[in-house]
């Protein structure tokens, strides 16, 4: 109840709908909701225009705000300069005039941005406040002559932000059905003695899920003590010791989601904000589907244009106070937003996985920045991999915020990722037999009391105490009890989980028309429109699906969905659904997906937020599996674009599941290609290079393509590459490479031709084949094409062919003695990476700079470059090159400054590479540690680590720095002081394998510690 404020009447408890009651001084009491309405600046726009142009802009945006009161039955009480007063009154009926004047709030706050559009300026704003009071009505004039609605509603209008609209704790009250809300705290109102709870009216700006569904979550509360205790101690703790972490678990139907409701009332006065994210049934490979379906139309900037912008991210977070450029970047990236910045693309998802939880923490203390918030996800049972892994890491650092966590899930889910987290866990158990007839009772019509006596057992039984069972059975009986006989239906069956699916099933028998709507909706999924209904139901009209669906929103089986000014519908509870689905032969499931499926793919805005692999989904469904094959394999490469591997990798590996449903077929072998196409580099990255899951699944490619047709050879080509990448060692891989060449060399495409010499340089290399690596470079680079490179540097080896062409050559030069035109291949390697700005590239240009400093003892260079490395490596988020980086900088700092502390900086960079397996050229590594133990006078261990790498180079064919790992262990025996004959064996084995590899300039080093040891002359 609310009490008088200033010097207007103002009470309003429980309004009656009816008409108001007479005055005793000749006027009305009645329940009026007002609207005042407000242009923002405009004394600046007056400065900044032409006084014509002004007024063109005012009239405009009056009439566009006079026409939005009109078309929602409003009345326009005033309108002065740039703003107004307009009256929502009782004769509309309470509720419906509160809803109407929220709507034509929202609609002016459209109609301000139409004009401002139309006029170029994106500075025109408006704000809007909406107040209800008992007002006192003259019967000569009809208009209020005292409402505190209108003297609060200015007030409100007053501190809206810009762009919204502030409304009332009575017109939310009434308008609770309608529309969604935020509450916004309370306020002081100037001129009002008592604070006013305030609430920002959200309407069909977003989707009105079932956090915010009315119905039976606005019924009675039984029960669950215990667990509101448990809440409000969470909440106490949060102001007092910081985050805690609330887990609400139970069947479906237990009272999840209205327990969170209770969240938000405990919560409310004392939080700065709320925030809710819905995991869907299906949505279990969609890549953050909870964050993606804040966003109004789901999956587009506007429902009739598919695809969600950057700029309506950035807009997003930006109006809850998250304004880091890298974490909108980022989270666009994640979303896979239009105009998203394309060099994250490039970068490794490991990076991306890092920037992400990076983004978590301050997205977590931008929230939180004016108090303590609650954030809520609902059915983490349907969360996809990558909101999982953004959920785990908020959870772990949710301790130093002033949070409250909450989220739901289904008993037996398997949500163990959650379990190193510290979280108060509340089990809901069925309702007790006392507490089930609260419930009844509070459901049964008041007319028909009497006959619960008779219906107490029957209820209780086959309801097992689960509230959605007992409000679905209460409501059948409540309509099919005989009021004469009192007796229940023979078909009501004692056991409480098959009596939800046949009470269900009755209720909608009932309902004629709209059973059938009821099963197409439930094929449909999370949301469904007239439109579609019309695509699955062609031979019912459009006003015929409208009264049919409205009779089930009635009915308590969906709720109204308002997006972006066109009405959808969503079942009030994912197990309504599931369990009307279930109702239908497969037969029928199959030809309504069917409908779905045709009707979709020919106009994919008529259900924009259907993302590809949902579209998929229902493909598969409806049996249609060659369709569903294609739109998995591209939801996956839509996954992988957006670095969510593993929503990527369960598409594709779904995708050839079913071709192997199909059998063996010549025609299916293009899909399963195109599918292991993509899935190969993202298992080389999830599992490893060299792991068994990668090989075999090149290995089956390689045998599929070689079946295809000469002509498509070259389409298949990523399938021989990645064939030639798994190869166990250097020398398997170097085989394959020419094997590759052999079985393409049909093949007349310069790009292909290109990258079988990108295999045979990169391996010739490593395995000391010079002459083989310059000659394979020379014919590579002669078929570069910089356009078709663009696509080809992600495709293969993840940069650009003709950086690492320069590089190896810089290498390869160096190390056959040809040093100064090593130089000039090194100088247009770095000018070229700097051109194509490519950051893998450009990390592969800083290694090669590195090494080339390494072979020429350049310290002072080397230090230089690996600071250039670091930064880069920050900048990028490249964990593999800041291990490099501190490996080369502490290599150099122990020869030029301090050894101790430049090995351990050295090992420290070593270390790091070691754990990301990203130790390629792990002898080369060894032999540096070799030498800084050399150096350190620990002889014996140095001889170990030289041992090690040996074997490890022979084991691997990783042969070009061989000669100087026998030189290395040379030395190091003669500072042991051992027999002579191992330094001379391990100097003649460096003498024969640089010559054998026409490395002249490890030659040289080799005949130098000759001279040095003593050994010249000697056979």
């Amino acid at each position: 109840m609310l009490e008088n404020r200033g010097n207007n009447p103002r009470q309003l408890t429980k309004p009656s709908l009816g008409k108001g009651r007479p005055f005793e001084h000749g006027g009305e009491r009645r329940i009026v909701t007002a609207l005042c309405y407000d242009l923002i600046g405009s004394t600046r726009l007056l400065q900044l225009l032409d006084i014509e142009h002004y007024q063109e802009l005012i009239a405009a945006f009056q009439h566009a705000a006079k026409q939005s009161v009109i078309a929602h039955s409003g009345v326009m009480l005033l309108e002065a300069g740039d703003g107004g007063v307009a009256l929502f009154p009782n004769d509309l009926g309470a509720k419906d005039a509160a809803s109407l004047a929220i709507r034509a709030g929202l609609g002016i706050v459209e109609g301000c941005a139409r004009v401002g559009r139309d006029a170029l300026r994106d500075d025109l704003h408006v704000r809007v406040g909406i107040a209800t009071s008992v007002a006192l009505i003259q019967e000569t004039q009809g208009e209020p002559v005292a409402a505190a609605a209108l003297a609060i509603a200015t007030r409100l209008q007053e501190i809206a932000a810009p762009d919204t609209v502030l409304v009332s704790e009575d017109t939310r009250n009434l308008a609770g059905r309608s529309h969604a809300f935020v509450f916004e705290g309370t306020k002081e109102l100037k001129g009002f003695a008592d604070p006013e709870k305030v609430w920002r009216a959200l309407g069909h700006k977003i989707d009105v899920n079932r956090f915010y569904a009315f119905g039976s979550l606005d019924g009675p509360f039984i029960g669950r003590e215990s667990e509101l205790s448990s809440i409000a101690a969470c909440w106490e703790r949060v102001h007092t010791k910081g985050g805690e972490i609330l887990l609400l678990e139970g069947d479906a139907g237990i009272g999840k989601s209205r327990l969170l409701r209770e969240v938000r009332k405990i919560t409310r006065d004392q939080r700065s904000g709320l925030f809710f994210f819905q995991c869907l049934p299906g949505g279990h490979r969609a890549t953050l589907h909870p964050l993606l379906n804040t966003f109004t139309g789901a999956a587009s900037g506007h429902d009739d244009e598919p695809g969600l912008s950057t700029s309506a991210v950035a807009a997003a977070f930006e109006r809850n106070g998250i304004r880091d450029a890298e974490t909108i970047e980022t989270f666009s990236h994640l979303l896979g937003a239009l105009g998203q910045n394309q060099t994250l693309a490039d970068i490794d998802p490991k990076a991306i996985r890092d920037k992400a939880h990076r983004a978590v923490f301050r997205v977590l203390a931008a929230l939180c920045a004016n108090g303590p918030i609650v954030v809520a996800v609902e059915d983490i049972h349907w969360i996809d991999p990558t909101s999982k892994d953004l959920l785990v890491e908020a959870a772990r650092v949710v301790g130093q915020f002033p949070i409250l966590l909450v989220v739901t899930s289904r008993l037996g889910a398997g949500i163990d990722w959650l379990d190193e987290a510290t979280l108060t866990r509340l089990i809901l158990r069925p309702l007790d037999r006392y507490e089930t007839r609260m419930a009844i009772e509070a459901r049964w019509p008041e007319q028909r009391q009497a006959m619960l006596p008779g219906l107490y057992d029957v209820i209780e039984r086959i309801s097992g105490g689960v509230p959605l069972f007992i409000e679905q059975i209460g409501q059948w009986i409540s309509e099919n009890v005989d009021p004469d006989t009192m007796s229940l239906s023979q078909d009501v069956t004692p056991s409480h989980l098959s009596a939800f699916e046949e009470i269900l099933n009755a209720r909608l028998n009932e309902l004629g028309t709209s059973r059938d709507v009821a099963r197409a909706g439930a094929v449909a999924g999370n949301r469904f429109t007239l439109q579609l209904l019309r695509a699955l139901l062609p031979g019912l009209s459009k006003a015929s699906l409208a009264k049919a669906a409205d009779t089930l929103s009635d009915a308590g089986f969906l709720m109204r969905v308002r997006t972006r000014g066109h009405v959808a519908y969503g079942f009030r509870h994912a197990l309504i659904q599931e369990t009307i689905y279930k109702t239908l032969l497969r037969k029928q499931q199959q030809a309504l997906h069917r409908r779905l499926f045709a009707a979709v793919s020919q106009d994919r805005p008529m259900a924009s937020w259907m993302d590809t692999g949902t579209l998929a989904e229902h493909a598969e469904r409806g049996g249609l599996l060659e369709n569903a094959i294609d739109l998995y394999t591209a939801a996956g490469r839509e996954s992988s674009s957006r670095s969510a591997m593993i929503e990527a990798r369960n598409y594709l590996e779904h995708a050839l599941a079913l071709c192997d449903r199909m059998g063996e077929k010549q025609a299916i072998e293009p899909y399963q290609l195109a599918a292991l196409t993509l899935l190969g580099p993202i298992l080389t990255g999830l599992v490893g290079q060299n792991s068994l899951p990668a090989r075999t699944l090149y290995e089956n490619g390689v045998n599929i393509a070689r079946r295809q047709p000469l002509e498509d050879q070259s389409r298949w080509f990523p399938i021989y590459w990645g064939w030639w990448l798994t190869g166990s060692d250097f020398r398997v891989m170097h085989d394959r490479a020419l094997q590759v060449q052999a079985m393409l060399a049909g093949v007349d495409d310069p790009e292909i031709k290109l990258q079988v010499n990108h295999c045979i340089w990169a391996i010739d290399f490593n395995l000391g084949n010079h002459q083989e690596t310059q000659s394979a470079i020379k014919a590579g680079l002669a078929l570069y094409e910089e356009q078709s490179a663009r696509t080809s540097r992600t495709l293969f080896g993840g940069h650009d062919a003709k950086v690492c062409g320069l590089g190896q050559l810089t290498l390869s030069l160096w190390l056959t003695g040809q040093s100064k035109a090593s130089d000039t291949s090194l100088s247009k390697m770095v000018a070229f990476a700097d051109r194509i700005s490519h950051a893998p590239s450009k990390a592969h240009s800083l290694d090669t700079e590195a090494v080339s400093a390494f072979y020429r003892d350049d310290y002072g260079r080397l230090a230089e470059i690996a600071g250039r490395m670091a930064d880069f490596a920050k900048f990028h988020d490249m964990q593999s090159l800041s291990g490099l980086a501190l490996l080369f900088a502490g290599w150099a700092h122990a020869h030029s400054e301090d050894l101790d502390s430049g090995h351990a900086m050295f090992s420290e960079g070593l270390s790091h590479l070691r754990s990301l397996g990203a130790v390629a050229d792990l002898p080369i590594y060894l032999y540096m540690q070799a030498t800084l133990f050399g150096l350190a006078g620990k002889f014996e261990r140095a001889v170990e680590v030289t041992n090690d790498a040996i074997e490890k180079a022979r084991e691997t064919g990783h042969a070009y720095w061989l000669a100087e790992l026998y030189r290395r262990r040379a030395v190091l025996h003669a500072r042991l002081n051992t027999t002579k004959e191992p330094v001379a064996a391990d100097l003649r084995s460096a003498m024969e394998i640089a010559e054998r590899q026409g490395a002249k300039a490890l030659l040289r080093r080799a005949r130098r510690s000759i001279q040095e040891l003593g050994f010249a002359g000697q056979s």
